[in-house]
């Protein structure tokens, strides 16, 4: 086949072109993957129909809210500690700074006392 020939066929429209087969193999995969699904509602239907004879909800679904509250409950205790945590050692911090304050100033007076400024100096 030549170029020429090639290339106006893929010039040609899309109209003229002849039509595809139908597509078997898609219709083919997709219906699998559909009667898949189909199965696994089935399965999860049965499995949930049997399940409020092997398993009592209403004490499964009590001892989760039970089991929540309880770490709700651990969770502000933490969170209480760790406070009380920061809140002294904010205090031990204010003390610090106090006591050097206090011993810059003691510090201060007793070089006043010791040496006592001149009248020149200010």
């Amino acid at each position: 086949m030549s170029k020429a020939r090639r290339s106006s066929k893929l010039d040609q429209r899309r109209v003229f072109r002849p039509r595809r087969r139908f597509p078997y193999g898609t219709v083919l995969r997709q219906l699998t993957v559909v009667v898949l699904m189909l199965a696994a509602v089935a399965g999860l239907a049965v499995l949930l129909h049997q399940l409020p004879q092997q398993v009592d909800i209403m004490l499964l679904l009590s001892e989760a809210i039970a089991d929540l509250i309880r770490g709700v409950q651990q969770l502000l205790e933490a969170m209480l500690g760790l406070a009380a945590i920061v809140l002294i050692s904010a205090i031990v911090l204010l003390a610090g700074i106090l006591l050097l304050g206090a011993l810059w100033r003691l510090i201060r007076i007793f070089r006043l006392v010791i040496f006592p400024p001149t009248q020149g100096r200010r």
